[in-house]
């Protein structure tokens, strides 16, 4: 078969672990020609893509056999900002554009965010009779609020434009022949825009980028390397860490927030837990002036793959450290299970009720210090219940989150999607 999917922000470098490219792996392993269809812009480093423009616009081919196709819109350098919706429209056409004249998919799995995409996929797939399945990551366009904040003109202009693209959603999400989705809250969350009932042609794919770190074998780091470094600093404590890019949705001066509380409240052993910060972003100078000033905090910067399970296998608690109650959470947390780590939580939803219900970690309302500390001061004093935690989260992640079989599921799914409409058509 051959198939294509959609996915505007999709990293193209260090990619291996990501969900389209896990996706595509195994559909490839099974002998499938896939193409991948994102954007022409590189929405972490915003800038042209750099395979984009050394191809001069024209289709890349990887060494694993995957298809790289490039939609041009017109680039952005705010997340949430008109300009980036005006990229996603004019990225939407010209693949419309491009697939007039590209051989034929069975199926299109087009992911949302972003919906513009997504619903052109849809609105081509249905076109040739491809099957049409939309993998639904996040809340587009409802998460969009910022374009409908500012001025009265930004405001007005904005919510005209949420109007026309909460139609496009939701006429996107009813034609589609299928809805796959990370979470069960997103999958609710689709149907219930769509206005259309649950059947099995609507699944649900955990995300599950990460593979297994625990009880496998790893090389380690370099002596001298800033975590290596920081784990032997460490050695002997409970140590706590974080991972992720630093944004307004997560952020670690959540956790500079819980270390300077426990500490004016005389409850932060130094000798007895350390706090790993890894990663990049968003007042990242700050993060890295702040864990300073503490003997127990360690800031060692962005981390490729490789390096991130190096932290995490040495570490004993991983940090969700939301700045408000949300759904929506860093798919680092996956990483955190992989790594058999109790999790303390500020997500809302699927894995707060997934904490409550396996007993491998600690909720607490996202941006609440105090909840926080008390959470951190808790697993740091009970070594017990934090043991009794890490056995729960690696039966867990075993028995529910293994990388390989979920997305050995998804590949099946597509397969008999497929195969459904086909028959239907003899």
């Amino acid at each position: 078969m051959r198939i294509w999917t959609t996915v505007m922000g999709q990293r193209l470098d260090d990619a291996a672990n990501t969900r389209s490219m896990l996706l595509c792996s195994e559909l490839l392993s099974r002998g499938h020609e896939v193409v991948m269809w994102t954007s022409a812009w590189d929405h972490i480093r915003k800038e042209w893509r750099k395979e984009w423009v050394e191809s001069g616009g024209k289709p890349v081919r990887r060494s694993d056999g995957l298809e790289i196709r490039f939609m041009k819109g017109c680039g952005y350098q705010q997340n949430t900002s008109p300009r980036r919706l005006v990229d996603h429209w004019m990225a939407a056409a010209d693949f419309a554009k491009q697939a007039r004249s590209a051989p034929r998919p069975d199926a299109i799995v087009a992911s949302s965010p972003d919906h513009v995409t997504a619903a052109a996929a849809v609105k081509f797939g249905r076109s040739i009779g491809a099957v049409t399945l939309i993998d639904i990551r996040d809340k587009w366009p409802d998460i969009l609020f910022d374009l409908t904040r500012g001025s009265l003109v930004k405001r007005a202009a904005g919510g005209v434009a949420m109007v026309f693209e909460q139609r496009r959603t939701r006429q996107a999400l009813r034609r589609a022949d299928g809805i796959v989705a990370m979470m069960n809250s997103m999958m609710d969350w689709g149907l219930a825009k769509a206005d259309r009932p649950r059947t099995d042609d609507e699944k649900v794919f955990f995300l599950t980028t990460a593979p297994k770190n625990f009880d496998v074998p790893a090389k380690p780091l370099e002596s001298d390397h800033a975590i290596s470094r920081a784990l032997e600093a460490a050695r002997g404590k409970t140590v706590f860490a974080f991972a992720g890019t630093f944004n307004r949705t997560q952020h670690p001066a959540l956790l500079l927030d819980a270390v300077d509380r426990l500490k004016q409240q005389g409850r932060l052993r130094e000798d007895r837990v350390a706090f790993l910060i890894g990663g990049a972003g968003q007042d990242a100078d700050v993060v890295e002036r702040r864990a300073a000033a503490h003997a127990c905090v360690h800031y060692v910067g962005w981390m490729k793959p490789h390096e991130m399970d190096a932290l995490l296998r040495g570490s004993d608690v991983g940090l969700l450290l939301m700045n408000f109650p949300s759904e929506a959470f860093n798919n680092k947390t996956f990483s955190y299970m992989a790594s058999g780590l109790p999790i303390i939580s500020g997500a809302t939803g699927d894995l707060h009720e997934l904490i409550n219900e396996y007993g491998v970690g600690v909720n607490v309302t996202g941006g609440n210090v105090d909840q926080l500390a008390d959470a951190i001061d808790l697993l740091a004093s009970d070594d017990q219940e934090r043991a009794r935690m890490t056995t729960q989260m690696r039966a867990l992640f075993d028995s529910r989150f293994d990388q390989k079989g979920n997305y050995a599921a998804y590949a099946d799914h597509i397969e008999a999607m497929v195969a459904k409409k086909s028959a239907r058509a003899v």
